[in-house]
């Protein structure tokens, strides 16, 4: 039987990657939550949609008594932006006392954790949203070195099958670190597909941290509860064991 359970509003409907490697990478008796807010759009438009569940997701969660609630999907907060987002989480810590988070603010965390200073940016998004991440990370202090993006729309990301959604993870890692050789940290950004398992072969291969937001919500949770997760995924988890 579960015995910690962890909240995780997803931003998309299919949630197969997020909830297979939650359970590769935590203790049997852990339990993911997953509630959906069906985005359908990367744009503000389509993120002001999404988030009009966000408080019915959030109740639900509440209600189930989960240690901790992320909502997830960097796209998410960027086009939100980083104020609007720290106001629901002070909201929320108001309506109860579990810990609220969303993604991008835990690997914002974890990349200053890693004490990673001149950090690379690489995701599976279009310029704007790009734009829209480095905005993010600028209002919390971080300016990257440069980004790289491979532009995929909202549905194709939840169509990759799970050999595709590595390679391409692979690929923008490899393209990234080439591109920008004097980063020390690359934030690998996406939840919709495998992309944990990308990390330590591209950490083997350059010798240099790679943060994922979904990695850093699963090193949360697990640091949070004092649990350690299942070894081979990279140096931020590992650092818990």
């Amino acid at each position: 039987m579960p015995r910690h359970q962890f909240g995780y509003i997803n931003p998309v409907q299919i949630s197969d990657f997020i909830h297979y490697q939650f359970y590769r990478i935590f203790p049997a008796d852990c339990l993911m939550v997953n509630y959906p807010l069906n985005l359908q759009k990367f744009s503000a438009g389509g993120v002001d949609q999404a988030l009009e569940a966000f408080w019915s997701a959030f109740d639900f969660l509440v209600d189930r008594k989960v240690e901790r609630i992320s909502q997830g999907g960097i796209p998410v907060s960027a086009y939100a932006g980083r104020p609007r987002i720290l106001a629901m989480l002070e909201e929320a810590a108001r309506r109860t006392s579990i810990p609220t988070t969303a993604d991008f603010e835990e690997s914002i965390d974890a990349i200053r954790y890693l004490g990673i200073k001149r950090l690379a940016v690489a995701a599976k998004w279009s310029p704007e949203l790009m734009k829209r991440i480095v905005e993010y990370l600028g209002h919390a202090g971080i300016t990257p070195v440069g980004v790289h993006g491979h532009e995929h729309s909202a549905q194709q990301v939840v169509a990759l099958n799970p050999q595709d959604s590595v390679d391409v993870a692979l690929a923008l890692g490899r393209d990234a670190f080439a591109k920008m050789p004097d980063a020390d940290g690359l934030l690998l950004a996406g939840g919709a597909w495998l992309v944990v398992q990308a990390v330590p072969m591209l950490e083997a291969e350059f010798g240099k941290p790679v943060v994922t937001n979904p990695g850093s919500t699963y090193w949360a949770a697990l640091r949070q509860a004092d649990l350690k997760p299942q070894p081979g995924f990279g140096q931020l988890l590992e650092s818990l064991r």
